[in-house]
């Protein structure tokens, strides 16, 4: 299902918002994975295949690692909820963030400072474009990341870069989020990966 496809179920219905969308949520499978974006309930592939989940878990220990040494009231947490002010109906569940070492919400992480995306061939673009977007939107995000899966790539969205996007595709780039302490080859984030 896409971004832009409503179930059949709420088609008549306004655009849900987080208390809605968490009773559809009570009504649902524990095995499914749903994210609310743009009002709509979204359900995620699921599960997310292993090189998904190998370069989430690469980008969530080399964060760590740096947050560990200059920002150890920070942590970056895998598959959380988040909450962006001015957008009820945007409830997304990122791939990577960085949140609060104790987060805000109960469901959501009130607060993030990073917000990561490893894509998948369920991803829509415009999808992904809104995501982005939202994320920005936050007062407190710092940088949006687009990690592929297919290829040796990712796309780092900063604020102090005005929300331009800078591509990197060379093994050998490195990528600064400074703010984080963070340091790394793009190779880095493919580690254990047939792309590494």
């Amino acid at each position: 299902m896409s971004a832009i496809e409503r179930l059949p179920s709420l088609r008549d219905e306004p655009p849900m918002d987080e208390a809605r969308f968490l009773k559809f949520l009570e009504a649902r499978g524990e095995d499914e994975r749903w994210e609310l974006i743009e009002g709509e309930p979204i359900q995620m592939m699921h599960p997310p295949s292993l090189k998904h989940q190998r370069i989430g878990s690469n980008l969530e220990r080399l964060l760590n690692d740096a947050l560990d040494v200059v920002r150890p009231d920070l942590d970056a947490m895998r598959e959380i909820g988040l909450c962006v002010p001015g957008h009820p109906g945007f409830r997304p569940q990122v791939d990577v963030a960085v949140v609060d070492r104790v987060p805000t919400g109960v469901y959501f992480a009130e607060r993030f400072y990073l917000a990561a995306e490893v894509l998948s061939d369920s991803n829509a673009p415009d999808f992904i474009s809104t995501k982005r977007m939202r994320y920005a939107d936050h007062p407190d995000c710092l940088h949006v990341l687009i990690l592929s899966q297919t290829d040796v790539a990712i796309e780092v969205w900063s604020r102090s870069n005005g929300w331009k996007g800078l591509v990197y595709r060379s093994p050998d780039d490195r990528i600064d989020l400074p703010e984080f302490g963070f340091s790394c080859l793009l190779r880095d984030l493919y580690a254990r990966t047939d792309l590494g």
